[in-house]
């Protein structure tokens, strides 16, 4: 008979996990040899949120859950963050954490915090795995971090239950925990035909369509269909942070991104919009509340009524619901092909013709000049775009660089632009970076972190040292927590408590082993970048940024 912890790793082996990450500890090692002995590999990252961050980027790259691991107390705690993350920006993450068993409990308090009342509230299921109920609940929580808007779930398991055997469990107990309990995960039904026949109503009338794209794409990925549909309704696209490449953002009907600031700039294209098509959305990347424009001529503030909404997505429209016309909620691909084949009366001067005036307005902005021996960020990423691949990933950690990148990187393939968005957490882009590194061996994988988040993970740079994966890590150095420092000057206040003197970080990354540049100037940029590129190898530059480039800093 298996044991519990044989149970657990052969529920993550079935549900498609080959590699876990963590911090251990003496309460996970009958866990870990478990997930051994069926083929799962295990990467020790240097910090449990790390592991989390990293195991929410190899799924997202490999369609499957990801699974992180930790100890009791303070490394099950470290993970909180992560999770919060995974909560957030729609992660299927497994967290597996030790806990002492119930037999010592309470007498015995030692490392022991009740962690199903702290992990509880931001995983869609927290299960105390027992050798009653392993065989039975283990398989369909696992499952449902994947079904209907994906999300975390938490395993708590104590090393001496681990090893005892499972009890068996019939299949429809295990049916019915896989689709009757649980927290709502918002799973729908496929439209009905009354259902399409009003969408394509709704959109076959509009003179100047809107497609919203966002992180609900993944794991379909229905990308050509939704180009399709984009291009036979002429509808500009405007992508969150988290769908860009959706549309790859050189298509002529590539808009941009909104959910960065309350002021982006392609909000005016959404506002003169008559109708809007939500793909995938999901408000949650947004930090401006989501209103549908007016219903009325462009520039007019006598609409009384909002503008149609077409929701289609694989996850009901809930938390927080949308003023949807028709919702279509299910698999994507039949409804985005249903649609298409539709005949529309879109305005000639709307579609690909208002993203070009609209792309063309916004190139015309002079840039600043940067202090000596500093780069502009626009220079940064201009560099970027020549030496990395189309496909290349970029995992972008936060601050003024993750506003900046969100908003101008180029990107030119679908999921290839990772970052943390409804939670937005520092730390994030160097574990990002390493989790599609493994999940994609074969693909190029890039790193934009600022000083200050970097120094939230320097020790994840072991990880890639120990791996020798070509990661190319683009340190933005401007010595301070700049977005925040930003908020202070507009506010008129100095400066207090957000900068700092950032260290060398290429004789940091030289002790790691791992080769590295520092760039001041955009012919070192181009110099370094081309140097990374080739290597194949881990590469650390240090680029030394004039923040005034960013949209969020005061000129």
């Amino acid at each position: 008979m298996a044991t519990v912890a044989e149970t657990v790793a052969q529920s993550l082996h079935d549900a498609g996990v080959r590699l876990a990450f963590g911090m251990p500890g003496g309460e996970v090692v009958s866990v870990m040899e478990a997930l051994r002995g069926v083929g799962i590999g295990f990467e020790l990252m240097h910090h449990e949120q790390s592991a989390v961050f990293a195991a929410d980027a190899y799924a997202r790259a490999t369609g499957k859950p990801g699974c992180a691991l930790t100890t009791l107390g303070p490394g099950a705690l470290n993970a909180v963050p992560g999770i919060g993350h995974a909560w957030l920006d729609r992660a299927p993450v497994v967290l597996i954490t030790a806990q002492k068993p119930d037999s010592v409990l309470p007498d015995y308090t030692h490392q022991v915090v009740d962690l199903q009342a702290v992990i509880g509230p931001i995983v869609k299921r927290t299960l105390k795995v027992t050798p009653q109920n392993a065989a039975s609940e283990v398989p369909p929580t696992v499952a449902l971090t994947m079904q209907g808007r994906p999300g975390p779930v938490h395993l708590q398991i104590s090393n001496e239950e681990a090893e005892l055997p499972a009890a068996g469990a019939s299949g429809q107990a295990a049916r019915q925990m896989s689709f009757g309990e649980g927290r709502s995960d918002g799973i729908g039904n496929q439209a009905d035909g009354a259902q399409l026949a009003r969408a394509r109503e709704i959109l076959t009338q509009a003179s100047r369509p809107v497609v919203l794209a966002g992180l609900g794409l993944e794991p379909e990925a229905p990308y050509d269909l939704l180009r399709a549909l984009a291009e036979a309704a002429n509808a500009p696209v405007i992508v969150s942070p988290k769908g860009k490449g959706a549309l790859p953002d050189d298509h002529p009907l590539s808009a941009g991104v909104m959910g960065l600031t309350r002021t982006d700039p392609v909000y005016e294209i959404l506002e003169e919009a008559d109708c809007v098509i939500a793909i995938g959305f999901d408000v949650v990347e947004l930090v401006k509340e989501f209103s549908l424009p007016r219903s009325g001529s462009i520039g007019s503030t006598e609409g009384t009524e909002t503008v149609p909404l077409v929701w289609i997505a694989n996850w009901a429209n809930y938390d927080p619901v949308l003023p949807a016309t028709v919702e279509l909620v299910g698999p994507m691909a039949g409804a985005l092909m249903h649609l298409a084949d539709s005949e529309f009366c879109t305005d000639v001067q709307w579609g690909e013709s208002r993203v070009r005036a609209f792309r063309a307005r916004l190139a015309a902005v002079p840039l600043p000049t940067p202090r000596p021996g500093h780069l502009l960020p626009q220079q940064l990423l201009e560099s970027m775009r020549r030496h990395l691949p189309v496909e290349a990933l970029l995992a972008v950690d936060v601050g003024s660089h993750k506003i900046f990148g969100s908003l101008e990187w180029p990107t030119l393939s679908p999921n290839r632009f990772a970052l943390s968005n409804g939670l937005s957490c520092m730390g994030f882009g160097l574990p990002a970076a390493i989790g599609t590194a493994l999940a994609k061996p074969d693909e190029p994988a890039a790193c934009l972190i600022g000083d200050g988040g970097m120094l939230m993970c320097l020790g994840e740079l072991a990880v890639l040292a120990r791996l020798d994966l070509p990661v190319i890590v683009v340190v933005a150095v401007d010595n301070a927590i700049d977005l925040i420092r930003s908020h202070q000057i507009r506010q008129g206040k100095k400066p207090f408590g957000t900068e700092f003197p950032a260290p060398d970080f290429c004789k940091i990354a030289s002790g790691y082993g791992i080769a590295a540049e520092r760039v001041t100037t955009p012919e070192g940029c181009d110099e370094a970048l081309a140097h990374a590129a080739a290597v194949q190898a881990p590469f650390l530059i240090e680029a030394i940024i004039d923040p005034i480039g960013y949209p969020t800093t005061p000129r």
